[in-house]
């Protein structure tokens, strides 16, 4: 029976589902796997009781071929992952030569006693195969049969993601035919997905087979992901920067990066570039902007705050604060002025309404306002270069 490469995680633990701890383990699995090719169809987490184990795993297995859980395969009596797949697969626990010797040598290194409770860790289901942890004395196993494969790997992040790395990738390559997956990103900001979408109608409505556009919106920006999937990478690549430049014309006037980064990150490299000075009249956003563009390293030489004495001869100043429109309404109003040496200033604006909630007005005004710098420096860029 061939295996498909449709994927479910399943994190086991009560302190998962109590908030104590995030799960950081099902994100990073998502992650790997999607680049592997795999396609994964859902993320599951239970608590430490052997009905949810078993319900969840008999919900996996109705929508995946490939389950990999995590947890639970500690030595004490709350770690039940071990023997609940041994009794459902019908595959008692035996000792296993290379998990005993693993375990013997482990503990002689940390100078610990083997007792009844620890030797439990050897203990290895007679079909499964022996997955080497190396990092700890909890070894993965690996069942196949039916047409399905299920993976019961550590909880602990640093062991997990040795034998996903080590182990348990190289296999599922190995033996399923998976598919290369790439992606394309288009980062923009102060538009809506709604208008964005309305948009790229026409190119998203003519994406071939194997071709699927997602947004992810995010206080203030959007990001546009185009991802690929097929059997020939070549052509697959060809046909992607062909689709991202057909999105790209479509929205061009509302993008600020053709790949995954954050727009203070993009303002930051050009302040740094053209050695920009930045001087921050900031009276709105309580410390976002300057929050946004302090966090790199770089910027912090340049950035300056609201006082006009001893300013450079060429200097940027942004300023976020209330204002009234010519209709007496008030405003939130953005500007940006660049100052040159000969006294030149050349300066944009823009208003905005206030949002009700405080915290995404903040992020909103300073998103906008780190637009409105990058557009200007774009549009003074080869007077920024001169001096």
């Amino acid at each position: 029976m061939k295996i498909q490469n449709n994927t479910a995680i399943l994190t086991i633990g009560d302190e998962i589902l109590l908030g104590q701890i995030h799960d950081s383990n099902s994100e990073w699995l998502a992650s790997r796997f999607s680049e592997a090719g795999l396609e994964v169809v859902c993320k599951l987490s239970v608590g430490d009781q052997l009905e949810q184990m078993v319900a969840a795993l008999e919900f996996a297995f109705q929508r995946a071929d490939v389950l990999v859980v995590t947890g639970g395969l500690g030595p004490t009596k709350d770690d039940m992952t071990k023997q609940m797949l041994a009794d459902w697969f019908g595959s008692p626990l035996e000792m296993h030569p290379l998990a005993l010797q693993h375990l013997e040598e482990k503990m002689r290194r940390r100078g610990r006693p083997m007792n009844d409770m620890v030797l439990t860790q050897a203990l290895h289901p007679q079909k499964a195969e022996y997955l080497e942890n190396k990092n700890g004395t909890a070894p993965g196993i690996w069942f196949s049969e039916n047409g399905k494969i299920c993976v019961a790997l550590p909880g602990v992040p640093y062991e997990m993601k040795q034998l996903v790395m080590d182990e348990v990738l190289p296999r599922l390559k190995q033996r399923l035919q998976l598919d290369t997956l790439l992606h394309r990103f288009i980062r923009t900001v102060g538009v809506p997905e709604t208008t964005l979408a309305m948009l790229v109608k026409e190119v998203e409505e003519n994406l071939p087979a194997g071709f699927k556009l997602a947004y992810l919106p995010s206080g203030g920006h959007v990001k546009l992901r185009l991802t690929a999937r097929g059997t020939e990478p070549e052509s697959l690549k060809a046909e992607l920067v062909r689709l991202d430049e057909l999105l790209y014309q479509c929205i061009k006037d509302h993008v600020y990066a053709r790949e995954d980064v954050e727009l203070d990150s993009v303002v930051a490299d050009q302040i740094v570039r053209y050695r920009l000075p930045i001087v921050l009249n900031d009276h709105i956003t309580e410390g976002r902007l300057r929050f946004l563009l302090s966090q790199h390293n770089a910027v912090l030489d340049f950035l300056k705050l609201g006082s006009n004495e001893n300013l450079p001869q060429r200097f940027a100043r942004i300023s976020v604060c209330k204002a009234e429109t010519e209709t007496g309404e008030e405003t939130q109003r953005i500007s940006v002025e660049f100052c040159f040496s000969e006294g030149k200033t050349l300066r944009s604006q823009l208003d905005l309404r206030s949002f009700p909630v405080p915290e995404v007005n903040r992020n909103m005004l300073s998103l906008r306002a780190l637009e409105l710098l990058r557009r200007g420096i774009l549009d003074h860029q080869a007077k920024l270069q001169s001096e």
